[in-house]
């Protein structure tokens, strides 16, 4: 597959035609069902704004995982939305934008030490570059997590947590936007605020199956490292640098390394937190370049 490097300002806008279409391109095998399902959804995220209240701390547009837990009794909502320029897909090779609709997160704070975390993408769309072959769509991978803290932050000592997640394979191979693969990670997360800021990182493990091969797996390291300025009352500037090694020389599709660095901006008004992004990726299969932007509110199961 040849990529142009020839990058035009254009190529980041998509016509209202072309969004249009792309329902008509992505091939569903039951496309009255996935919109059932997505009004569903939209009305749970309706009734969930109705019912909440002032957001607690979360990463978002960050990857890095904040190590600090939200209250208990609380549910947190995420809703997100993803334009990724020049997405790559080394399992199916396919590659072009990708738009990510609704990248949600639901967090339950299960008790002063513990947290529950459900994360997923509703749909995710490509325009693939390849011959002018038109549009694909998919469901996301849901990814299962608990985030559990060990060490409370004190003066000298900063605040440490692990979290451990499962994903779930939820896409599909026809359809050639992920790999239908299980994957498994353990992260240890610390953080220490700094003055006003708050400076955390994350180191793990992955265990990733091997999409090509049979009873073979890819071990990973992950990595992240993040910081939450804040400029006013309202307003916090954020920054990161993320990403996945796999010691392999030559890893199978799926499991080659990864990287990228985002630049975030988190507004608090009207009682929900907007947040607005930028990512640069680092390798030459990461998006040459993104923007997500979303909010986050949070309501009180109990007390």
């Amino acid at each position: 597959m040849k990529w142009d490097s020839r990058a035009e300002i254009s190529d980041f806008g998509f016509g209202i035609s072309d969004w249009a279409t792309c329902h008509a391109d992505a091939r569903s095998p039951n496309p009255k069902s996935e919109m059932r399902n997505a009004r569903w959804f939209l009305g749970l995220l309706c009734l969930l704004w109705l019912l909440s209240t002032p957001a607690l701390a979360q990463q978002r547009p960050l990857v890095t995982e904040d190590p600090r837990t939200i209250a208990t009794g609380a549910f947190v909502t995420e809703a997100g939305f993803g334009y990724f320029r020049r997405a790559r897909f080394p399992l199916s090779e396919l590659g072009g934008d990708q738009f990510s609709v609704l990248a949600n997160g639901l967090n339950f704070g299960l008790g002063p030490r513990a947290e529950f975390q459900i994360n997923g993408v509703m749909q995710n769309f490509l325009r693939v570059r390849e011959n002018g072959s038109g549009w694909r769509n998919d469901w996301g991978d849901l990814s299962l997590s608990t985030k559990i803290k060990s060490v409370d932050e004190t003066p000298v000592l900063p605040v440490v947590s692990y979290r451990p997640a499962v994903v779930l394979p939820t896409t599909d191979d026809a359809r050639g936007l992920g790999t239908n693969s299980m994957q498994f990670f353990g992260n240890i997360l610390a953080g220490k605020n700094l003055g006003p800021s708050f400076v955390y990182g994350n180191i793990g493990l992955g265990i990733l199956t091997d999409a090509v091969q049979v009873r073979a797996q890819q071990d990973v390291l992950t990595y992240g490292i993040a910081a939450v300025i804040p400029l006013s009352p309202r307003i916090s500037l954020l920054s990161e640098w993320n990403g996945l090694d796999n010691p392999q020389n030559h890893p199978t599709p799926g499991g080659e390394d990864r990287a990228q660095i985002r630049l975030g901006v988190q507004i608090r008004a009207g009682g929900v937190r907007w947040d607005v992004g930028a990512m640069a990726g680092l390798t030459h299969l990461d998006p040459r370049m993104g923007v997500i932007f979303g909010l986050t509110k949070e309501f009180r199961l109990w007390k």
